[in-house]
């Protein structure tokens, strides 16, 4: 990541006893601050002159101060910032720009910095000393005009997998003895907010709690004892302190934001949790990093036939993952659980010869990635990831942390360190959106943080209005591994779980779709290669689909309807469309920088589709004179087209 400052102009600095509440406006104007600073310290939001939050508190409890509870301000600050910002690994963009107005608040203890983009508005807290002191309790509060409707993952524990069904229903509505995790949507007035956080660095993550027509934060307080639950697969916090965490306080503490967006679609172009977050040290090689597709044997039981060996976790069935993966250049596979004993990451399952299949990868240009429960990677992490180093694995995925306290993050910002200084790549799985991690460490690839197409293995929690939900909410927060490439495709009524052959609900090119939709610069390829192989043409065709962007343009979409999206990798583009439960035929004007390119090959629904899942249709195309395609979905359908 390289920051290139283009503008920076420093407008005001008011010395001592400053009281005259200020105003804070995003470059367009749209979006208003009001920050109040006389007697305890709020704000309040205004989109284009429409009050959508009113006046809210902001604090903290450090050691014995109450900072922002009568608190004199010493001076004020305001700054202009448009900066470059260029991504190591381009999930979204390869550049971007990040442009907005500032305005810092010093105190004598610390500091309170607001800014105002064109797609939102955050503040944080940040210390002045250099003492260690707890941190006891945060207020943040969002307190709206009105009882507004809101999209919100409920749930009543602290430690849970952070994968919920959708909830929307209004603030009152909502049962005040249950927590939302973030991104919670708002839709106010003629806007749509997104509360969530950024740069979350030593500190708990935070929960949205109902209150009235408001939402309080919620943290969880620091771990005091530790139990194993779940036959050892699971480490929960059995009591806590009274403290959230105890740090040094010359620090910054995480964003408070409200993203701000007046379509649904106008959420897709948004990077505004990325562009706050803290990025790289200077001087770190993250050269070695690759994105890529990855053939993963978990999802579909290792379920390989028509060969000469017995499938399962045993290193015949890697070698031959393997030998797939180089056969049509797919960079990775992925060794989930079983490949090592339960508790010892440095003991390995006699049916799997890891340095050996590690070897025969090395020989076909494919990279290895082992799973691993992270209480075996917290006990054993620099023996296992040096070992690792040395098979020549090149990624871990990471699972079952299932906590947001201060003592997860830490860990996870632990192991993002320690990867890199290992070259491994990471996957997170059973985990909080990571909410900005992926800035300052870009080998954290993806992580999971929802509820994905492993769901359709024991449940019809994975339909396909959720599916056009998390695009907007879920995949704001960052990369997201649901973990597309079913080949099994039914409509709901016919949709059986199944856990040893599993399969999706909506349609095959529903499936497609999601692979130009769907952000993970690590994308599962999930299905089986004897799937794969029956399905040769869907599976070509998705083998096609990079995993990063150098330019995203949203081009329409209402949430949990429909979604269309296009992408663009070097010269070609891709668009991609998800549909939800209704039939839809869509007339998509393309973006002016497609209308030189001449070949359109679409992967759409077929004209059975609506009652038969895996029914498709692979056609060349052209787009009208003005540059319109028009495409047919069926309920729960898509289409994905490749435009060169």
């Amino acid at each position: 990541m390289k920051y290139f400052l283009v503008i920076l102009l420093l407008c005001i600095t008011v010395l001592s006893g400053y009281s005259q509440n200020q105003i804070l406006s995003s470059p367009d104007g749209k979006n208003i601050i009001g920050i109040f600073t006389d007697g305890d310290l709020s704000y309040s939001v205004k989109h284009n002159d429409e009050t959508i939050l009113e006046r809210s508190p902001l604090s903290m409890k450090v050691g014995d101060e109450d900072w922002g509870i009568s608190s004199k301000v010493l001076r004020v600050d305001r700054q202009f910032i448009n900066v470059k910002v260029i991504y190591t690994v381009p999930r979204k963009y390869k550049t971007a720009s990040d442009q907005y107005n500032k305005l810092i608040l010093t105190y004598k203890d610390f500091r309170v910095e607001f800014r105002a983009y064109n797609d939102g508005i955050a503040y944080r807290f940040s210390g002045r000393k250099n003492l260690v002191k707890p941190v006891y309790r945060e207020t943040v509060c969002y307190n709206f005009p009105e009882n507004y409707e809101t999209y919100t993952l409920l749930t009543d524990k602290l430690q849970n997998w952070f994968e919920e069904d959708y909830t929307i229903k209004t603030i009152e509505e909502l049962p005040d003895d249950r927590f939302s995790i973030t991104p919670v949507m708002v839709r106010a007035g003629s806007c749509k907010i997104l509360l969530a956080e950024a740069d979350l660095v030593n500190y708990p993550g935070m929960y949205l709690q109902p209150a009235g027509k408001s939402f309080k934060g919620l943290f969880a307080y620091y771990p005091l004892n530790e139990e194993l639950l779940e036959d050892g697969n699971k480490l929960y916090a059995a009591e806590r302190e009274n403290f959230l965490v105890e740090t040094n306080l010359n620090r910054s503490f995480p964003w408070r934001v409200m993203g701000i967006f007046e379509k649904d679609s106008d959420i897709l172009s948004s990077d505004l949790l990325y562009v706050l977050s803290d990025e790289k040290s200077p001087g770190v090689d993250f050269s070695w990093v690759k994105p890529g597709k990855v053939l993963w044997d978990w999802w579909n039981d290792r379920n390989i036939y028509n060969v000469s060996f017995v499938s399962g976790i045993n290193t015949e069935t890697y070698d031959y993952l393997i030998d797939y993966a180089a056969r049509y250049g797919i960079e990775y596979i992925l060794i989930d659980e079983g490949w090592s004993a339960r508790d010892n990451l440095l003991e390995l399952n006699p049916e799997v010869d890891i340095p050996a299949i590690c070897k025969h990868a090395q020989e076909k240009g494919v990279g290895v990635i082992l799973w691993a429960k992270w209480i075996n990677v917290d006990r054993q992490m620099e023996q296992a990831f040096d070992t690792f180093g040395k098979w020549g694995v090149k990624g871990v995925k990471i699972d079952f942390m299932d906590r947001n306290d201060a003592r997860m993050v830490n860990f996870l910002h632990q192991v993002a360190q320690k990867s890199a200084e290992h070259h491994l790549l990471v996957d997170f799985h059973g985990v909080y959106p990571c909410l900005g991690i992926t800035r300052r460490y870009p080998n954290v690839m993806t992580y999971e943080g929802v509820i994905g197409l492993e769901y359709n293995k024991w449940s019809t929690r994975a339909t396909v209005t959720h599916d056009l939900i998390i695009p907007y909410l879920r995949m704001w927060a960052g990369p997201m591994d649901y973990t597309p490439g079913a080949m099994l495709n039914a409509q709901a009524e016919t949709f059986h779980a199944n856990h040893k052959e599993p399969g999706s609900q909506g349609t095959r090119s529903h499936q497609v779709a999601m692979y130009i939709v769907y952000e993970s610069p690590l994308q599962m390829l999930s299905d089986s290669p004897t799937k794969y192989e029956e399905n040769t043409p869907s599976f070509e065709f998705i083998n096609r689909i990079p995993t990063t962007w150098d330019e995203t343009i949203p081009l329409e979409g209402k949430i949990g309807e429909y979604l269309v999206v296009a992408r663009r990798s070097g010269k070609t583009w891709y668009v991609g469309g998800l549909n939800g439960d209704e039939p839809r035929e869509l007339k998509v004007k393309l973006p002016p920088a497609i209308n030189d390119h001449k070949s359109i090959i679409i992967h759409a629904d077929g004209e059975n589709a609506f009652k038969e899942g895996k029914d498709f249709r692979l056609y060349d195309e052209t787009a009208d004179k003005d540059g319109t395609l028009t495409i047919k979905m069926a309920k729960g359908g898509g289409f994905a087209a490749i435009i060169e």
